[in-house]
This record gives structure tokens, sequence and C-alpha cells, in this order.
């Protein structure tokens, strides 16, 4: 009796294979969001040379408000920006090329960029004169982290190109404005979305205004996220 059910149990494994299907399925490899470890050595070069290259010496109380806050940056980081990033990979299906990611923060006046990954924390500290609300700071390092990952995706945007007479500046960050609008309204962030629109409005360079007019104003962020989706 054994024997003929090992059998049956056998055969019938093998129609289903024959026939193109299988009651086993592999699950779907679960989405691998990279780990982000935000750093700040305030006895470091970067400050010192930077402040120093820039006739603008970071003082020594703001090195030391953003040592002592590292801490709450990376706490509103892991439990806000992990999902942002989340979400990205879920809605396009695809992978962020790196799984360990190392920040370094910097209170010097010296500009957020992808590579090498700096943000720019100064505009955070209590002696800014309007310092931005800790709420904001995962957008701003999502905004870096979306620079990496579009990095390695083929660029084939067909809305790039229809752009093609615009800076160099602002076709580089159409996608990246887009994936942060597109986050923000998936989890519901307007009061982000609105900050984000005042900055880019009022307070960034021409080309990044003319950006976030072509994805906010004309284009909709959507059409930019299905481009970039798997299919």
């Amino acid at each position: 009796m054994r024997s003929f059910l090992f059998t049956l149990f056998i055969t019938t494994g093998l129609v289903h294979l024959v026939n193109g299907q299988s009651d086993y399925k592999t699950p779907p490899d679960p989405i691998q969001v990279p780990k982000v470890s935000l750093v700040y050595v305030k006895t470091g070069p970067f400050d010192r040379v930077c402040g120093s290259s820039l006739n603008k010496s970071v003082k020594q109380e703001d090195m030391d408000e953003l040592s002592g806050r590292l801490g709450e940056f990376q706490a509103i980081w892991d439990k806000e920006g992990s999902i942002y990033l989340q979400t990205v990979l879920k809605e396009t299906g695809r992978s962020f090329p790196w799984q360990d990611v190392e920040a370094t923060l910097t209170a010097c006046d010296f500009p957020s960029m992808g590579s090498p990954l700096i943000i720019y924390t100064k505009s955070f500290l209590s002696s800014a004169p309007k310092p931005h609300p800790v709420s904001v700071f995962p957008i701003v390092v999502f905004h870096e982290l979306m620079h990496i990952f579009l990095r390695a995706v083929n660029d084939s945007s067909l809305l790039k190109k229809k752009y093609v007479l615009e800076s160099p500046f602002t076709l580089g960050q159409l996608q990246v404005m887009a994936l942060e609008k597109f986050v923000l309204l998936k989890l519901g962030r307007l009061d982000i979305i609105k900050w984000l629109d005042t900055r880019y409005r009022t307070r960034f360079s021409p080309e990044h205004r003319r950006a976030w007019e072509i994805v906010n104003d004309i284009e909709g962020c959507e059409a930019f996220i299905e481009e970039l989706k798997i299919k």
C-alpha cells in the first residue's frame, strides 16, 4: 500500500510538471530594503576641511549638536525612511543596488549629494535661522538615495527624451522628484509634499524649479513611475 501511494504521489507530480504546472510554487523573494547607517564624526576631517575651503568654519556648537542628535536622525530614518524605500522597490519591482549604505552627515554649508553620499544637516540644527522639522529629514536622505537607485536603471525614459532641451541638471532631477512625490502621496504625507513644493519653487535653483514644474504641474509623477516599473 505504501509503495502504491508513493508511486501515485510521484506520478501526479510528474504529470503536473509535464503540463507545465506545479503545485509547489517558489515564493517570491522578499523586498530587500538596504540598511542605511548615518555617520557623523565631529573630530573627523570633512567638516574641518570643508569649512576651511569655504572660508566659513563649522561652529563647535553645531558639531556638538549634530553629534548629539545622530541617534535621533537615525531613529526617524529607520522608522519612516525605510518605508519610503520599501514603497519604491515594491512599486517598481526593482532592487536597490547596495544592501548596506553609509551616509555621512555634515554641519558644513555643503550641499547634499548621492556620490559620495553626503547629507547637509545644518538646516536641522538650532543655529539655523528657521530649523527644518526633523519629520522632513527622511525625505532629504531619500532624495539622494534615489539618485543612487536610478544609476542602476537603464535610462530609456521617453519622458526625459521629450524634455531633452532642458538642462542636464533638470533632466537628472525629474525621476527623483517623481519618486519623492509618489512615495509621499502613497503614504499620505501631504504635509511633506507641501514643504517640498515651497522649497522647489522658491528656495532652490531655477533647474530644480523647472524639474518640479514638469513633474508636479505638467506630467504628473505617475507617468514617470510607470516608466520605471519592470514589466
